[in-house]
């Protein structure tokens, strides 16, 4: 699948959100060099600080990842969504689908049964389309970026014809996400306190395990690789 099935596909069903585009340096927003090339694009609405849309591809090896990361704002703790595909020529094909919960879900159980219950339909309606598609339905993630995942998640290992059926899952994500958005209150007190000591702590811990991050120090360099994952978390 190349780049453009992916972020076409998330840039359509996002237009459920009222989106407008935020401004990032032409140097960031295509970064090319001689083993690869990374395209980012960022937008940002009411409740949503930004959503992020990245696409990198490495020459030499041939890998492809791409993601959508979509963050809340300071006063609104709906989770994060997270879709992400990472091709592997000849190796692996993993795509990620979950809302990141930020808040503790057993300590907040109304939370859980609001924003992370329903997660675990998209999960079955997820793997239902993948089909005979899917190799392993529960693949470990080689990071610790595990840890803020929800139960739901789904990371799997799916064969090369399963790849073209990822842009309608991202669509299945997108439209409830986009559900949960629209009915999203602030939160306030001693809830939001915690809410983005939560948040911090998964901005940090993604940006800092995420497991590319040497392969595109390689290709890209530290500076431009660091610019990146500073617009990306």
């Amino acid at each position: 699948m190349e780049k453009s099935a992916f972020m076409d596909q998330a840039l359509t069903s996002l237009r459920l959100l009222p989106l407008t585009p935020v401004a990032i340096e032409p140097t960031l927003s295509r970064i090319e060099a001689q083993g690869g090339v990374i395209d980012i694009d960022v937008y940002r609405c009411e409740k949503i600080e930004k959503v992020v849309l990245c696409s990198i591809r490495l020459h030499e090896t041939g890998v492809l990842e791409q993601t959508v990361l979509a963050w809340p704002d300071e006063h609104h703790n709906f989770p994060i969504l997270w879709c992400n595909l990472t091709v592997v020529p000849s190796v692996m094909n993993v795509p990620i689908f979950d809302f990141i919960p930020l808040m503790d879900i057993v300590v907040w159980p109304d939370y859980a049964a609001t924003y992370i219950a329903g997660v675990q339909e998209l999960k079955s309606r997820a793997l239902e389309t993948l089909g005979d598609a899917v190799i392993d339905k529960a693949v470990d993630l080689p990071s610790l970026t595990i840890y803020t995942l929800s139960p739901y998640r789904v990371v799997c290992n799916i064969k090369d014809d399963g790849v073209e059926k990822v842009p309608s899952i991202i669509d299945i994500y997108i439209q409830a996400y986009a559900q949960l958005w629209r009915s999203a209150q602030p939160v306030t007190g001693t809830d939001r306190d915690f809410y983005l000591k939560k948040r911090a702590a998964t901005r940090s811990l993604m940006k800092g395990n995420d497991p590319g991050y040497p392969f595109m120090v390689d290709v890209f360099g530290e500076e431009n690789t660091a610019r990146v994952f500073d617009t990306v978390f």
